[in-house]
C-alpha cells in the first residue's frame, strides 16, 4: 500500500544492505529505493540501531563486496548524512518503554527484540509504514490492537509512495510491511 503524501516509511536494515552490496540479490530493487529516499523523492527514516545492523552486515566476512570497518562506517554514514534526506528517529524513554512492553507481551527472545526496538521508535514518532525484507520478524507480533498498528500483507509486490516513479524491477524478492493505525 503506497504511503500518503507526508507519511514517512521506516527502512529496515535489509533495504540498506541490499542497496549497498552489489552482490546481494536485493540490490537491483533496493538501490533505487534508497537513492530516491536520499534525494527526498520519498520520505524515509531509520534508527541508529538499524544503521548498526547495516555496519555489521557490511563487515561480515562473506559480504559481497567485503568492507573493512572504515569502509562500512563511511557507507552507513553516507546513507544518512546531509545532503541525504533520510531521517534518523530519536531514541527516547517512551520508545524504550514501549519496546520493553512489546517484547514482554509478544514473548520475544534474542535477536527478535531488535525489531521491537525499531517498531517502538517508529510508533513513538508516528511512523506507520516499514519497508523490510524480514517480514516474518515483523508480522508475528504487530497484529494486536494494543500495538496501535496493524500488519497488512502486501503479497509479493513491494509498494512505494506515489512520488517514486516506477515499480521495482524484481518485486518478487521482497515484502513490505504496511503498518497502519487501527481506525478508532
Amino acid at each position: 500500500m503506497p504511503s500518503t503524501e507526508g507519511e514517512y516509511v521506516l527502512f529496515d536494515a535489509g533495504v540498506f544492505i541490499g542497496a549497498l552490496l552489489t552482490g546481494d540479490s536485493r540490490h537491483a530493487e533496493a538501490r533505487p529505493l534508497v537513492e530516491a529516499a536520499r534525494r527526498g523523492d520519498m520520505l524515509a527514516c531509520t534508527t541508529t540501531g538499524i544503521l548498526s545492523e547495516v555496519y555489521a552486515a557490511l563487515t561480515w566476512q562473506q559480504a559481497q563486496p567485503p568492507h573493512d570497518p572504515e569502509q562500512a562506517a563511511e557507507a552507513a554514514r553516507l546513507l544518512v548524512e546531509p545532503p541525504s534526506m533520510i531521517r534518523i528517529l530519536p531514541d527516547s524513554r517512551e520508545a524504550a518503554l514501549h519496546m520493553l512492553e512489546l517484547a514482554a507481551r509478544h514473548q520475544l527472545r534474542a535477536r527478535r527484540v531488535h525489531d521491537a526496538r525499531h517498531a517502538a521508535a517508529a510508533i513513538t514518532a508516528g511512523v506507520t509504514l516499514v519497508y523490510t525484507y524480514d517480514s516474518d520478524d515483523w508480522r508475528d507480533w504487530l497484529r494486536t490492537p494494543g500495538d496501535r498498528l496493524q500488519w497488512e500483507e502486501s503479497g509479493d509486490e513491494i509498494h512505494h509512495p506515489d512520488a517514486y516513479p516506477k515499480p521495482f524491477s524484481q518485486p518478487s524478492q521482497s515484502r513490505v510491511a504496511t503498518l497502519r493505525r487501527y481506525l478508532q
